[in-house]
This record gives C-alpha cells, structure tokens and sequence, in this order.
C-alpha cells in the first residue's frame, strides 16, 4: 500500500429515461385509430359484404327451406354463423357499433375547431398574415382611412359577409366571413350516419315485423299490442281487361271490448294504431278452407250422376231423395298425411292436390242400417278410395277457394329517429355542396397620397369561384367613392 487512493472505472454518460406512454399519449392513440379514413372504409366494405349475403340467403325462413335449398351441412354452417338472421348477430351489431364510434370521434375530433372558428374574432392580424394568404393584393385607393374602411365594411356587408372591424390611430383592420355552414353541412352529414344506424338498432331490437294470413269476418289478437283487429271485408277490384287493380281489407281495430277505428287499407295506405302499422301486401286463395265445394254424387253399379250439390262451408245440407246428409268439414290446399301424428295437413300453400272432408250419414231404407263417415275426397283421385257400405261414390269436382288478405305487421320505433338521421344527411350534404366557407381580411394603412388597402383570403373549395370574386371585390375598391 502506498498511500494512493483507488481509482474507479468511468462509467460513462448516463443513458437518458425514455418516457413511458402517458394517457394523453394513448388517448391520443386511440382517438386517431377510431377517427381514421381506412377504419371507415373497411367497415363499410364489410357491411356491404354482409348485406350482399343477407340480400341472397332469405332471412327468417324455416328450417326445411334452407335444408332443401342448400342442404343440412350448409344449413349447419348457417346457423353457426347467423346467416339466416343476418342483422341480429351480435358481429353485425358490433360492426354497426363501431361505425357510430368512427363517426362520432370524426366529428369530436374535427367539428370543435369549426364551431370555435364560427365564435372566434380574427380581426387581431398582423400584416405579413394577409399578405401569406393564397389570394392577396395590395391596392392604392385615394381618401381617408376611416371612409375608405368604412366604405368596405359596407361593400362586405352588402354582399352578405358578417363583417367585423378594428380602427386604429395607424390602422384599420376588417375581417369578413360568410359561408361556414357549408362546413358545418359536411360535419351534419358525417354525425347523420350515426343516426341512422342508431335508430335502425333501436328498431331492430325493440320493433318487430310480422306476416299475417287473415279471413274476411275473422277476429285476431295483436299480442305485441294488447288489442284486437277484425277483417270486415275484403274484395278485389279489376280492370276492364280483368287483371288486378288494388285489393282493399277493411279492417276495425277493437281495443277492450270495443271498436275504437276503422280503415280500408291498400298498398302504400297502412292503418296505424298504438305505433303498429298494417300494410296491404298480398291476397291469395285460402289452404284450410273453402265457401264452397261442388260434390257430384253417383251410383256405384251404373256409374250414373243421381245429384250434384254445392256445399257450403261446415254447413249440413239433407238430400231426402237420396237418403244423405252431407256436410263440409275440412280441406286442404295440398293433401299430406303426418304417420307420427296421425294428421292430415297441407304441405304448402298452393292448391297442387286439394281435397275436402265430407261428413256423411246415410239410410239407404228402412230396415237397413245407417252408414256415417267421414272420408277425405280428391279433386284430382276421384276414384282413390271407396266408402264401404255405401251404394254411392261421392267426386269433387270444382270447388270456391276463400281469400285471404296478407297484411305486413310492423312495429318500428326507431323510424324516427332514422328519419330525422336522413333529413340530417340530405341537410348536410345540400349545405356542403352548395355553401362554401369564405374568409376576407383587409389593412387600411395610410400613406402619403391615400390610403393602402391590403386584401387577402381565403376558401376552403371551389377555388375559382372564389378567385373571380376576390377579383370583383377589387376593382370595386379601387373605386370607392370616399
């Protein structure tokens, strides 16, 4: 040991904190991501997409459509992925979702500087600012500062700028705009996407549409609306050349025992009560039922017509010379038999295989026992079966369908909301398209012969109308009369 003391190794510059992301930073962040173009577009491409797929595969349909139309893998995959109630899914409404949020941070993002720039008093500019200016030009005018700016002030005002002024000892400053609404429009229609899509959700969610098949003298219960609405009549009205002109449902609305409106509806006419709308949308020929049947009835061994009767609906009808009482109980469109339940159904809508349902009682004499059945007649198998004890074979041979009236049953609470969203956009859009944001500022500085009035200005779009204004307004200064 000699004394010395240690030395210790440099250990160099200290290496600089770098600074952890605060939350003005993220917020930022996060407020640029939901503002951005691209996020907007790719959610309205994959809305597109989405509606394309609701718009080919029907929506709402029962099981069986699908699994004949696609088969059972693919109705599998369907419900999987909600394709058969497209705009239900929680993925759809999230996409929704998040274009209100892109379209609100847009306008939070963007529309506070307009709004300031509406309130804001910008006649405080230095000289060099009107001179940077895209439209700029000084012009020597003969008179006093204070007439020559006042004679701007009034040229601005006269053509529809609001105008302010600043008069100073070596100065007088003027600022004009006019047109801001036509920046606020672009805003207005951005904010209206927003409302739309919140009033087609509320819709969605709290409204519902329905499809009813309803009968002339019938009376239905509107469950969703706690009231009842009875089918007074329904008809069918012609052109001369006989095809369709409109078909009309007089329809009563019963709330609590008693009738409270009544309203003959067609296409495009609806009745409206309680919110609930009923449209006209279609007619057609009833599956289950008829006015009418024509029943031939003829001797098994002769095959022989001994009487032909028009049925009424569930009405008996005795035919004394005959020994028959005959009665209309059922029909259907398209004849099928379920095994498992041991039901005769219609298997669709369309009248492909009608057949209808007698009730008969027979005394073919006095000794002789009666004969009650029940059997099921084709219009197309007049010979299918044989009704055993029977000395007669009953034939369908033409039948009186009973209409029907399709009504659309809509509930839509959000249809204002999505109005209102609409009158926003076409507002926005007329006012941006029309309406263009113009600025002016003007120095008047004396000089030794009159006055230099410096002018410059500004416009957000449509460049060159503003530039032959801008011009206008010069040669308009330059001969002001002070």
């Amino acid at each position: 040991m000699n004394g010395e003391r240690p030395t210790v190794a440099d250990p160099g510059p200290t290496p600089k904190s770098t600074p952890g992301l605060g939350w003005n930073e993220l917020s930022a962040e996060v407020v640029e991501l939901f503002a951005s173009i691209k996020l907007a577009m790719f959610l309205f491409i994959v809305l597109a997409m989405t509606a394309t797929i609701g718009t080919v595969i029907q929506q709402g349909e029962r099981p069986e459509t699908y699994i004949k139309e696609y088969g059972e893998e693919a109705y599998r995959w369907f419900l999987r992925l909600g394709v058969t109630d497209v705009y239900h899914t929680w993925w759809f409404t999230s996409l929704l979702g998040l274009l209100c949020v892109n379209s609100l941070t847009c306008f939070y993002k963007r529309f506070p500087a307009i709004w300031r720039s509406m309130h804001q008093d910008k006649v405080n500019v230095a000289l060099p600012f009107i001179k940077g200016m895209k439209q700029t030009v000084a012009i020597p005018v003969a008179g006093p500062k204070d007439r020559v700016a006042e004679g701007i002030v009034q040229l601005l005002a006269e053509k529809g700028y609001r105008v302010l002024a600043k008069n100073e000892a070596t100065e007088a400053t003027i600022y004009a705009t006019k047109g801001i609404m036509g920046r606020v429009g672009a805003h207005m229609a951005h904010l209206s996407a927003t409302v739309i899509v919140l009033g087609g959700l509320i819709g969605s969610y709290y409204g519902f549409q329905e499809f009813g098949v309803c009968l002339e003298g019938q009376t239905y219960h509107i469950p969703k609306g706690q009231f009842d609405l009875r089918v007074d009549k329904f008809w069918i009205d012609y052109h001369e050349n006989g095809s369709v002109k409109s078909y009309n449902s007089t329809l009563t609305v019963i709330d609590h025992g008693s009738p409270v409106t009544t309203k003959t509806i067609t296409v495009n006419d609806p009745l409206v009560y309680k919110g609930i709308w009923f449209y006209q949308s279609s007619y057609g020929d009833a599956w289950d039922r008829v006015d009418l049947a024509r029943v031939n009835i003829k001797e098994k061994g002769t095959d022989k017509v001994v009487g032909t009767i028009d049925l009424p609906w569930q009405k008996e009808v005795s035919l004394d010379n005959l020994g028959l009482k005959l009665s209309l109980t059922d029909f259907v469109a398209d004849f099928g038999f379920d095994s498992t339940a041991k039901k005769v159904y219609s298997k669709t809508v369309e009248h492909a295989n009608p057949a209808v349902k007698l009730a008969i009682t027979e005394q073919p004499s006095a000794k002789a026992a009666s004969v009650q059945t029940t059997p099921w007649i084709f219009y197309q198998y007049p010979d299918l079966f044989e009704i055993q004890g029977s000395k007669y074979r009953f034939e369908l041979v033409g039948y009186q369908a009973k209409k029907f009236t399709g009504l659309q049953i809509t509930k839509d609470p959000g249809v204002n909301i999505v109005w209102i969203g609409s009158t926003m956009i076409v507002v926005g859009i007329t006012l941006s398209s029309f309406i263009y944001h113009r600025r002016l500022w003007a120095k008047v500085i004396p000089g030794e012969s009159g006055v230099t009035v410096h002018l410059g200005g500004n416009t957000h779009k449509s460049q060159l109308d503003f530039q032959k204004e801008f011009r206008k307004l010069t040669e308009r200064i330059q001969t002001l009369k002070t």
